[in-house]
């Protein structure tokens, strides 16, 4: 019977490791996405990243480790056991005494204080981490839209150069002007292989760093409009913003409140806890007889030798170290939103001058362009000065685009809870 058991186990083990396997491959393939919104993003970063799964854990130790330095202490049980031996006696004697430990009043109240005020200050570190960690991703999403931009714009670029090589192959005479074309266009196209390698690669550098958020086997197609109807922020009304709602400033805030707790719970340290105590005692004597005897006691200690004066020094001078590090943070984080600020009105002008239609006007242009140099009514320095200005203006709009994306983003994180990211970076400006 016992083999037959055995010869199961075995049977069925490798059975159900392999459907476990088979659960867990089918779970993480439903979790494959094919397309991104940034709504989508922000999602999996708050619901599936490991540093702010980590950081929950943390928070959840703080308030368990709270719970257990509150506990009551357990009792002590004494048992004795003897004999009693004189002249008159040769008996056993037994003693058993309860003592229970007791907190002096508000002690512990003082000491969960410090880790409740701890508990608070990890729950802001952990909303200000689930922030950064959004809009790094949102602004990584925008790197490589953007990176793939670029790519099929040097693409289009490389194709309607070896169009034109091609075509000037064709012709029958080449003259020293079409010669020294040519070898424009040669080099041109020389040119244009090394900035689609380049591009490429910022594309793969960019996905690789989305996917740290992502985790998708293959690159999926992200949506990221394109940022409009931009609008003038006013600089106090800004930084009152940041300054009621920077989580940086709450959770330093939070932090010297637990020192502040901890400072007073130092102080009543020396307060003596009392152990009270109930005892029982018994005889067995031949002469005059059994004795017995129970009663109580209380035990508290004198606190002459050591009233943690250094412990209380200690948690000063932490508090002192606590209040000089928020008035920098303080200082830091206003300059920073300052440079934000003013670092977005610069780039907004620029971008108020460019609007997403006139990718395609500069599209048709060059349409227009390559059929009127197939028919030979423009040259060819015309074409390539016209197809370079192109570049430039499309390039220079996917740059102030991203650069854009960079600065608001840092001002949403400077803003904290005033600015509710969860996928639509015009929180900012939203009244």
């Amino acid at each position: 019977m016992r083999f037959y058991r055995v010869l199961l186990i075995l049977i069925t083990f490798p059975l159900a490791t392999v459907q476990s396997q088979e659960l867990i491959e089918a779970e993480e393939e439903s979790d494959e996405r094919t397309e991104f919104t940034l709504e989508q993003i922000a999602t999996r970063v708050r619901e599936h990243s490991e540093l702010v799964v980590a950081q929950k854990l943390k928070i959840e130790s703080t308030q368990a480790q709270g719970r257990q330095t509150t506990a009551w202490q357990n009792p002590l049980v004494t048992a004795e056991l003897g004999r009693l031996k004189d002249t008159m006696n040769n008996n056993m004697t037994y003693d058993l005494r309860v003592t229970q430990p007791i907190y002096f009043p508000g002690k512990m109240g003082k000491r969960l204080e410090v880790f409740e005020r701890e508990a608070e200050r990890q729950q802001l570190e952990g909303l200000d981490l689930t922030s950064s960690l959004t809009l790094e991703a949102a602004y990584y999403a925008y790197a490589f839209s953007i990176a793939e931009l670029r790519s099929s714009q040097i693409n289009n670029r490389i194709k309607r150069m070896s169009l034109m090589r091609t075509y000037m192959r064709a012709q029958a005479y080449a003259s020293p002007a079409k010669v020294v074309q040519r070898n424009i266009v040669n080099n041109q196209l020389i040119a244009l292989q090394k900035s689609l390698n380049t591009a490429l690669a910022e594309t793969e550098s960019s996905w690789q760093k989305l996917n740290i958020y992502l985790n998708q086997k293959e690159k999926v197609k992200v949506v990221t409009p394109w940022l409009s109807d931009l609008k003038d922020l006013p600089l106090e009304s800004y930084l009152e913003k940041v300054r009621t709602g920077n989580r940086r400033l709450k959770a330093k805030q939070s932090e010297i409140a637990r020192i502040e707790a901890e400072v007073s719970y130092e102080k009543r340290v020396p307060l003596p806890d009392v152990s009270v105590s109930a005892f029982y005692r018994r005889e067995a004597l031949e002469n005059p007889g059994i004795n017995q005897f129970f009663g109580g006691a209380v035990t508290v200690p004198i606190p002459v030798l050591n009233a943690n004066r250094a412990g209380v020094e200690s948690a000063e001078k932490k508090l002192e170290a606590a209040r000089a590090e928020q008035h920098y943070i303080r200082r830091e984080v206003v300059q920073l939103a300052k440079a934000a600020h003013a670092e977005y009105q610069q780039k907004k002008k620029l971008f108020d001058d460019f609007d997403s239609e006139k990718i395609t006007s500069l599209e048709n242009q060059m349409r227009f362009a390559d059929r009127e140099l197939k028919l030979g009514r423009i040259d060819l320095l015309s074409y390539l000065e016209l197809e370079l200005q192109t570049h430039e203006a499309l390039s220079s709009y996917y740059s102030t685009q991203l650069e854009l994306v960079r600065v608001i983003t840092q001002m949403i994180y400077l803003m904290g809870d005033s600015a509710d990211y969860k996928g639509d970076l015009h929180v900012f400006q939203a009244h």
